[in-house]
């Protein structure tokens, strides 16, 4: 790693000769006068050349003095040539060029889809030849919607959605389980034992090149999957040079005017203290009472460099990209806090909770391409990722148990919580010609996970008469600390044979194989202090002042060290696979797949509540699947695809382990079975133009045994994982339109157009409920929103000196269920919500840009409900508003 860290600096401070002439301009359609992403433009008799940029502007350089040919292209347009460019010594020579649409079909069949550019208009050309369609996000639509991660970036796909609170989204009704999140196409672990895939908010908007969402699964996919496959492929050179900075500055009006509060033992930066303090001593390195987080601005550095190297004559050029990001996020809420039982009595719990919350995000990025020839390509990327949530949260209320204490079982409550994650992802790619039939792709990728949650301190305090609190006894003061550790290696290869290519006839076949080899190893530790003893009142109140070393040693409380809670994993996929891909005609494509995956997991674990024990589970898949594409004519396509997949338990999921986590124990279950889901989707897209779409799509998913989170009926509030059905049954149908209101070409290259793109999706879910000690009842899927709609509305102006845009986007997700109730609970419900945002730029042609952004302008209330269980009354579990988030950027591109 350090030795790569060490090339890349090198190459980042290289510094580019300025010597020779350069031909620079854009690429622009003819017809409508719209940039042209990603056209590529070539020096006839050099090897020189490049891709237009998202902007459709291109630059070559290093050209001796002379007259020169530029060869430009892009897939539906009619290549063209611009002869008798001339170049003198140190000149830069500006060319316009235009392309025209060309109506006749590609003959290589597309099986999925995928783009060297950015640009809605190379997605859209894309997903219209693609046999499978991939909804993709770029970079367009990311600074077009002001998307920060691609969290968000997803929940913008017909069909998807967040639920407040978790970390990954809902695809078709399907939760974090049943998607698969890959980097570059190879598969990642969670940073989180709670969870099957990385958090998506992990990963900025200024590392993602664009994010692929495959909702429909072919053979080459993975098979672990039954909502959705996202891949996030990260950023690569465009053009022959790039250096750009940025920076910008916002505040949530939450914030305003309050001292934001974070947990000592983690700086500026996000790096935590973590040390564990030595057998019953008071030897901790961080203290009891929260610090003052600083001036709630919320702050983001940026800064990017990208270089072509050309390598001699006759040998093709190196690109080597790099991006590098420091960013912090401050947050305040007050929240309401409530829980019942079966019975009709007032909540047992009832509590207003003051949040306090700094994120830090630091990411690297750098990668290396190198075209070998013309005919082979190689490409290494290096990520290192690193996220740090601090929170801190003091509650006050009614609470039962915690504060049986009390006669009046009021309290005080204060959590202090510090989550910190690094991730190491390095890929490698190689693509090999190996005949002019025969293709080979190979790649490896070895990742790294730590994700750690050092020192989270709790403390209960019980009210008593006269506005006097003492400390809780019951093991309700008290200091964790766990860490996972996950490494991941991932190999894969797949040769790709044309068998037929000609203008009535092509296929091609596919075999391949991928492999993941995952260890986990995971420890908790728990450390208890008995209650300091006395009365106090909270405005005079100093933890720190009354739990230290010196009234430890004196003896007024005493520290009791817990058994460390510990589970090693070991994972194995060995998957191989076929595929035959058909054009009988221009009209018709068809491709038919098998995967065999053979899976593993063992589990040995030790837990302080039961002896030490081990859990083994291997099952064996085949995974037939089938798409078909028929374009009725050259604007329109009919998909239909078919395919059978699975859903894996996780490795805590399947163990007696007792997860405690923010607000929730959770306990493996030995018992838990897999998953089997069969899938089917019909999909019409119609084109307009290259920049519209309409597109509607129908689906419906059988998934046999599945598995979710639910309440186990124990004393202790305990959550277990179950299959809670025989089936689920999933159907759905989805919208999604952009059409151009209005788009005007005038003399002088300006363009201004105004935009409408809409997305909404209906669901229907069900499953009968089938577990020992419940009523069976049906009852919809967890997360499984009925109604989801998105629209944006955004006005451009394009010309030579400027570019102007403005968006404003809206959501409304419906009721839906949060958590399915068992042992006599109704459903915990999260109530509908309307969000809307608004994002503003202006960049100039030196370079230098300007963007505003407003999130969540309504600030609506996030609210979870539960219907008592005689169905009298309604009440509200959860409440809080999140508040509006404004920020100002500024950025300069040389």
């Amino acid at each position: 790693m350090r030795t790569s860290l060490f090339i890349y600096l090198i190459f980042f401070l290289g510094v580019e000769a300025l010597f020779g002439g350069s031909i620079s301009g854009r690429v622009i359609d003819g017809k409508n006068g719209e940039e042209i992403p990603g056209a590529t433009v070539a020096v006839a008799g050099t090897h020189k050349g490049t891709a237009a940029n998202i902007d459709g502007e291109f630059y070559i350089g290093g050209l001796e003095p002379g007259v020169y040919a530029l060869y430009c292209s892009f897939i539906s347009y009619e290549p063209t040539e611009i002869p008798d460019v001339v170049v003198g010594e140190e000149d830069e020579v500006v060319v316009e060029i235009e392309l025209y649409g060309t109506t006749y079909t590609i003959d290589e069949v597309s099986v999925v889809a995928q783009s060297s550019d950015n640009s809605d208009l190379a997605y859209l050309m894309d997903r219209k030849e693609a046999l499978v369609a991939v909804q993709t996000i770029g970079t367009g639509e990311l600074s077009r919607k002001g998307i920060g991660d691609a969290l968000n970036a997803v929940a913008n796909v017909p069909g998807v959605s967040l639920q407040e609170g978790s970390r990954n989204v809902f695809v078709r009704g399907l939760g974090d389980r049943y998607n698969a999140t890959t980097l570059n196409g190879f598969p990642l672990p969670s940073e989180d034992p709670e969870h099957k895939n990385i958090a998506l908010g992990f990963f900025s908007s200024d590392m993602i090149g664009s994010i692929d969402v495959s909702k429909v699964f072919n053979a080459t996919n993975s098979g672990d999957v039954g909502g959705a496959h996202i891949n996030i492929n990260t950023k690569k050179l465009n053009g022959n040079r790039e250096l750009a900075f940025g920076i910008s500055g916002g505040v949530n009006i939450m914030s305003v005017g309050e001292k934001i509060l974070k947990p000592e033992g983690v700086n500026s930066f996000g790096i935590s203290e973590d040390d564990h303090p030595d057998a019953y001593s008071f030897d901790y390195s961080n203290g009891l009472e929260p610090l003052n987080a600083g001036i709630p601005l919320n702050r983001s550095l940026n800064a990017s460099y990208g270089k072509r190297f050309q390598t001699g004559a006759g040998i093709a050029p190196i690109d080597f990209y790099a991006v590098g990001t420091h960013s912090s996020d401050l947050s305040y809420y007050e929240e309401r806090v409530r829980s019942i039982t079966t019975g009709n009595e007032d909540p047992y719990q009832d509590q207003l909770g003051r949040k306090h919350g700094v994120r830090t995000n630091n990411l690297l990025l750098a990668g290396i391409d190198h075209n070998l020839g013309g005919k082979h390509s190689l490409a290494y990327s290096l990520l290192a990722l690193h996220v740090t949530n601090s929170s801190f949260g003091s509650y006050e209320g009614r609470h039962s148990d915690r504060y049986q204490d009390s006669e009046s079982y009021e309290g005080y409550y204060l959590r202090q919580q510090i989550n910190e994650n690094l991730l190491l992802s390095n890929q490698l790619l190689t693509e090999w010609k190996l005949s002019e039939r025969t293709n080979l792709n190979v790649g490896m990728a070895w990742n790294k996970v730590r994700g750690k949650e050092p020192d989270r301190r709790e403390n209960s305090l019980s009210r008593q008469p006269d506005d006097l609190y003492n400390f809780t006894g019951s093991n309700r003061q008290k200091r964790f600390f766990s860490e996972l550790n996950s490494e991941d290696l991932n190999a894969k290869a797949s040769l790709n044979f044309s068998l037929a290519n000609n203008e009535d006839w092509s296929s091609t076949l596919v075999v391949g194989y991928t492999g993941r080899f995952q260890s986990d190893s995971f420890v908790s530790k728990e450390y208890n202090y008995d209650p300091y003893p006395g009365l106090f009142r909270l405005e005079y109140l100093n933890l720190d002042k009354l739990y230290n070393k010196e009234n430890y040693l004196r003896g007024d409380f005493s520290l009791q060290e817990g058994v460390p809670n510990t589970y090693d994993v070991s994972k194995y996929l060995n998957s191989f696979y076929t595929e035959l891909n058909l054009r009988p005609s221009h009209h018709l494509n068809l491709s038919a797949g098998l995967r065999a995956d053979m899976t593993g997991i063992e589990v040995d674990y030790e837990v302080d509540h039961t002896a030490p024990g081990s859990v083994s589970l291997n099952k064996f898949y085949l995974l037939p699947s089938l798409n078909i594409r028929f374009d009725p004519d050259q604007n329109q396509s009919l998909r239909f695809g078919a395919s059978r997949t699975y859903t894996l338990p996780q490795s805590k999921e399947i163990s007696p382990y007792r997860y405690v986590n923010t607000g929730f124990a959770s306990q493996g279950n030995v018992d838990l079975q897999p998953s089997v889901n069969y899938n089917a989707d019909i999909t019409w897209d119609y084109f307009p133009s290259a920049t519209e779409i309409i597109s509607l799509s129908a689906f419906y998913k059988d998934v046999s045994d599945p598995i979710a989170r639910v309440e186990a009926g124990n004393s202790a509030g305990v959550l277990k994982y179950d299959n809670i059905a025989d089936h689920a049954n999933v159907a759905g149908i989805e919208l999604e339109v952009r059409k151009n209101l209005f788009s005007h070409y005038m003399e002088g290259s300006s363009l201004q157009r105004l935009t409408l793109g809409l997305n909404s999706s209906y669901l229907y879910s069900r499953l009968l409920i089938d577990m020992v000690g419940t009523p069976a009842r049906e009852a919809q899927l967890e997360g499984a929103a009925p109604f989801i709609a998105n629209a944006e509305l955004s006005y451009k102006i394009v010309n030579d000196d400027y570019t102007f845009l403005v968006s404003v986007i809206a959501r409304h997700i419906s009721d839906r269920v949060h958590t399915i109730g068992m042992l006599g609970f109704r459903d915990i419900v999260e109530q509908a919500s309307t969000a809307l945002d608004f994002t503003a730029s202006y960049k100039l042609s030196t370079g230098f840009g300007v963007k505003l952004k407003a999130s969540n302008l309504l600030n609506p209330s996030y609210v979870l409900s539960r219907e008592r269980s005689s169905g009298e009354g309604t009440v509200i579990l959860n409440e809080f508003k999140k508040g509006v988030d404004i920020s100002l950027g500024l950025s300069y591109e040389f």
